[in-house]
């Protein structure tokens, strides 16, 4: 009896609802009838007709059941067929592949990275091939590089891909007894920028130029942490009517206001800044460190009209200085957009197959790569000679 088998189930809820069930389908069969609630509780009623109404009952939700799974089907394959940026691309941000692709060549197209090398001791290692490594891996950025070195020819060919540009510094720019610190008449060489971009017309298209030092690595996406630092300090509209040059603030010396090892060029307008940069850094031969003619820079903003901004280092820059930074950041597979691993006497704090290991992760080196050794170890200054010496190593 359904009466009875309804009863067991202890639900008087399910009841009313097939209740109302049989009802609808009664008027369907029937014609329209008035069934009062209380005939489905005699056992005449029950005995006569319940066992009909429940066979059409679950025919009609067999054939519901069959509709759904039909209608469902056609719509996943209209979906397959139609989507090509919710179900089936993996999604960046809200930005689907295709998207993302779009917006990279874009970005590659008019952006470049700039780098210099200089020294036999630079030469000598391979802080150049682990930055490049870490642009293009972790990075994510395969447009334009720009090397300017003084290395000889060979050193670097058929080392790197097509899009990495070598350029030989010119002997007249080295200005090889003038100043104090030996390792100034390379820093310098980052104020003749865009003199050496403009000198190649392979990078006619490029608008901005992104400077780093070559003992940095990339630990994340570079195209998002720029077009973000872009975005948070409007660096673009400011280059519509100023002459700027964007770094992040120095977190190591008081007396320093932004720090030398990454910078932001827009090619148009950032060369008078670059110009009285240079004379800056020309006027103190004493210096031991850029960050003393760019505070110069700065105290003459008004005379000078150059405008050196500050960005807040917040996440997008890390400094890890002993194993367990090293070995925590490799643990977890988590890197700032910019490592900066000092090639100085901080080294000396870090063991070596710590460092090498972390290194490797940065750079997602295979088995094989890590087999070679080659990208692990840091260039070693035991003392202050780098900057006061002639132990050399143009990291900066």
């Amino acid at each position: 009896m359904l009466a009875a088998s309804i009863q067991k189930r202890g639900s008087r809820n399910i009841f009313s609802r097939q209740l109302k069930a049989v009802i609808a389908v009664s008027t369907f069969f029937v014609g329209y009838v008035t069934i009062s609630p209380s005939l489905f509780y005699t056992d005449e009623y029950v005995s006569e007709d319940a066992s009909f109404y429940a066979r059409e009952l679950r025919n009609k939700h067999k054939k519901h059941h069959k509709h759904n799974l039909k209608k469902r089907h056609k719509k996943r394959i209209k979906h397959k067929e139609q989507s090509t940026h919710k179900e089936h691309k993996k999604i960046f941000g809200g930005v689907s592949v295709d998207d993302n692709l779009l917006a990279k060549a874009e970005f590659e197209s008019n952006n470049a990275i700039a780098l210099i090398s200089f020294g036999e001791s630079a030469a000598e290692s391979t802080l150049l091939e682990r930055c490049v490594l870490s642009i293009r891996r972790r990075g994510q950025f395969d447009g334009h590089v720009v090397v300017i070195t003084d290395a000889p020819e060979e050193r670097y060919d058929g080392v790197f891909d097509e899009n990495v540009i070598v350029l030989k510094a010119n002997e007249d720019d080295i200005l090889y007894d003038y100043f104090q610190a030996p390792s100034m008449k390379y820093k310098r060489f980052k104020t003749l920028l865009i003199k050496y971009i403009n000198s190649v017309p392979e990078l006619d298209a490029i608008d901005w130029l992104y400077y780093m030092d070559i003992d940095m690595m990339l630990g994340a996406p570079f195209m998002d942490m720029i077009l973000e630092l872009r975005t948070k300090y409007d660096i673009d509209s400011a280059h519509d009517a100023d002459s700027a040059l964007y770094f992040f603030k120095d977190l190591h010396a008081e007396e320093f206001a932004l720090n030398g090892g990454f910078m932001i060029i827009n090619r148009h307008s950032s060369g008078l800044c670059l110009d009285v940069w240079r004379e800056e850094i020309e006027r103190h031969q004493r210096a031991s460190f850029d960050q003393t003619s760019i505070n110069a820079v700065i105290a003459n903003k008004e005379s000078n009209h150059c405008s050196l901004e500050a960005m807040e280092v917040e996440n997008y820059v890390t400094f890890p200085k002993d194993d367990k930074a090293l070995t925590k950041a490799r643990l977890w597979h988590h890197h700032s957009p910019l490592i900066h691993i000092f090639n100085t006497w901080f080294a000396s704090k870090e063991s070596p197959e710590v460092m090498e290991e972390y290194v490797a992760d940065v750079l997602r080196l295979s088995e094989e790569e890590k087999e070679e050794h080659k990208f692990g170890k840091s260039v070693i200054t035991p003392s202050r000679e780098k900057w006061t010496g002639s132990n050399e190593v143009n990291d900066k």
